[in-house]
Parts: C-alpha cells; sequence; structure tokens
C-alpha cells in the first residue's frame, strides 16, 4: 500500500485530494497475507482473532519440529483467513546459525486465474520480514 501526496504552498493552496492507492489482484492478496503474518492475535480491535502468531515461536530453539509447527500454523490460519488463496506448498527451513527461520509459500488464486505466486520471508526475534515477493 502507498499514499499519493503533493506538496502545496499554502498561499497558493488549490484543491487537492489525497487518498490511499488501491492494490487489486494479487498486490492486494500479498498485502493480506503480509498482514496476517505481522499481525498477533488480539491487536485488531474489531478482528481480535485475525492474526499468526508467529512471535510464539521466535523464543524456541531452531529445530526442524519447530518449523514443522510453524508451517501448520502458517498453513491453517491462511485457510481460515484468507479464502480467495489456495497454499500450494510452504516450507520453512531452520536456521540455527543465524536463529531464524526461512519461510517460503507458494499459493494460488483460483478466482484470477491457476497462476502460481511465491511469497518468501524470513522470521527471527525481529519479527517476520519479507524478503521476495
Amino acid at each position: 500500500m502507498s499514499f499519493n501526496s503533493s506538496r502545496n504552498n499554502q498561499l497558493t493552496k488549490t484543491q487537492e485530494v489525497k487518498d490511499v492507492q488501491v492494490d487489486y489482484d494479487y498486490a492486494a492478496i500479498r498485502n493480506s497475507i503480509y498482514n496476517l503474518f505481522t499481525t498477533v492475535p488480539g491487536q485488531k480491535l474489531l478482528n481480535p482473532v485475525f492474526g499468526i502468531n508467529l512471535i510464539q515461536f521466535i523464543s524456541e530453539p531452531v529445530t526442524t519440529a519447530i518449523a514443522q509447527q510453524i508451517g501448520n500454523t502458517i498453513v491453517q490460519n491462511i485457510t481460515k483467513f484468507e479464502p480467495r488463496v489456495k497454499v500450494i506448498n510452504v516450507n520453512v527451513l531452520g536456521d540455527p546459525v543465524n536463529n531464524q527461520y526461512n519461510i517460503s509459500l507458494t499459493i494460488s488464486v483460483p478466482q484470477i486465474g491457476k497462476n502460481q505466486f511465491k511469497l518468501a520471508g524470513t522470521l527471527n526475534n525481529s519479527g517476520y520480514f519479507v524478503t521476495t515477493s
């Protein structure tokens, strides 16, 4: 999501419209999934169950068992909160040297077409960050 704005001299100020630019199709879905990953349940007042609690896994040691739990949690919550997509594959790889997990997600959007797209990110003690999309 980006904001569209401009500078305007106050003396010669003209009417201007500032609004949020809207994302469509894949970009909107990508943003929705990113919001899901970075929101902890309870943060949204109007929807307190929305979000994936990935923070719960940060204090645990980096293991394949925890990576499997992260993957299962991601699939369950995307299925629950983002019905527009079909999860094709979730790959969570632990990186014990850097104390982080690398997450790769392949999804398709049947309403738009059968094209698949990938999202990748990193989960570490600072939170979840998208690395590529």
